[in-house]
């Protein structure tokens, strides 16, 4: 079984990182060679939502259907898989700093005994660079989504000072 935790700090509040990842459209924006992550029925995110997973993994593509399992706001999001390729992962986020301490941890098997175990070794390194890919990812939509979302206010208090500005300025004659 491969086991891979990955962890990196992200310039943006544990609420805008939580929420990003709780939002089933973006895992395939920031999870390299995820080519699929679907609900399965009418229940998106939470304790039970459940999710038709595809990964790339050199020439194959391995399937599953993942439950997810764990669901705390703004601390946790977890999943097993129920069928096709087995694996169990989280992301856990929690405050550091001005920021969040987002980690990916996984683990994972692949079926056929010794063969599986054998190819779970050759593997695991691609599976280790794509996650810490992904969790670079993440980390940059996620800090260029509250950089534009941090820009807004600013700019529409901007342009209220502005209007009010105008208003105030005296006409000439």
């Amino acid at each position: 079984m491969g086991h891979i935790t990955v962890s990196e700090k992200v310039a943006a509040p544990v609420e805008a990182v939580f929420a990003y990842v709780d939002d089933h459209r973006n895992t395939t924006r920031y999870m390299k060679d995820l080519s699929k992550w679907a609900p399965v029925g009418s229940t998106t995110h939470g304790k039970g939502a459940k999710f038709a997973v595809a990964m790339k993994a050199g020439p194959m593509t391995l399937s599953s259907v993942v439950d997810i399992t764990t669901w705390t706001e703004n601390r946790a999001i977890g999943w097993t898989s129920r069928e096709g390729f087995k694996q169990t992962g989280k992301w856990s986020f929690a405050k550091a700093g001005e920021g969040t301490q987002a980690t990916f941890d996984m683990e994972y098997e692949f079926a056929g005994g010794i063969a599986g175990r054998m190819l779970s070794r050759a593997a695991e390194p691609i599976v280790r660079l794509n996650i810490a890919q992904s969790v670079r990812n993440l980390k940059s939509q996620v800090e260029k989504s509250a950089a534009k979302s941090a820009a807004k206010p600013a700019s529409k208090a901007a342009k209220a000072a502005s209007k009010a500005t105008t208003r105030a300025a005296p006409r000439k004659r």
